[in-house]
């Protein structure tokens, strides 16, 4: 009896090695992995798709400051003040900053030429404050091409966003604020490069 037992065994897993055939494991993988890769795309695209927002329902609480123009200097020298905090025109450095996230502060200088790009620059002030981070980084992988995020102590409040001569000084994150300040001003600068 103990022999018929092992010959069944034998029998069945035998069955299940003649199918599970080395094309079928690397057929069937490979079916696998661009499903799962399908998915992959179909979710991050709709994730990455910008809120629905209807602008005439937002009001625009952002700040308009006069152009203090786009002069380039050098990266240390001084110059005149600039008209608003964070800086919406004025001096700046040759070199603009990569879009993206930034926990750590990048010059004013630097952000500046972002701006005189079309770019939103939005920024936070405390370093522990993740609401606001996870907020602006949200806004940032929605508009990949058009904002970039920096940690900016100096802020006189929690967050803001700055466009080439618009400041929109936030004291708690409002999602809807933000994300019309996108909308309305970026790509609306002297030299507009974003998508």
């Amino acid at each position: 009896m103990a022999r018929a037992k092992t010959s069944r065994r034998r029998k069945s897993s035998s069955g299940l090695a003649r199918y599970l055939t080395t094309e079928r494991v690397i057929i069937g993988g490979a079916l696998l992995i661009t499903a799962l890769f399908f998915v992959f795309i179909i979710v991050d695209g709709i994730s990455r798709q910008p809120p629905d927002i209807n602008l005439s329902t937002v009001p625009d609480n952002s700040v308009a400051f006069a152009s203090q123009g786009r002069n380039h200097i050098q990266e240390g020298e001084l110059h005149p003040a600039y008209n608003s905090d964070p800086p919406t025109s004025g001096w700046h450095y040759p070199r603009d900053a990569r879009l993206g996230v930034y926990t750590t502060p990048i010059a004013d200088e630097t952000l500046v030429h972002n701006l005189e790009h079309g770019h939103v620059w939005l920024s936070y002030r405390d370093a522990d404050d993740q609401e606001a981070l996870d907020l602006l980084r949200d806004i940032q992988r929605r508009y990949p091409q058009n904002v970039i995020v920096t940690y900016r102590p100096q802020n006189s409040t929690r967050i803001a966003a700055v466009a080439w001569g618009r400041l929109l000084a936030l004291d708690e994150p409002d999602a809807d604020q933000l994300y019309a300040f996108v909308l309305r001003y970026r790509n609306r600068a002297p030299e507009n490069l974003g998508g």
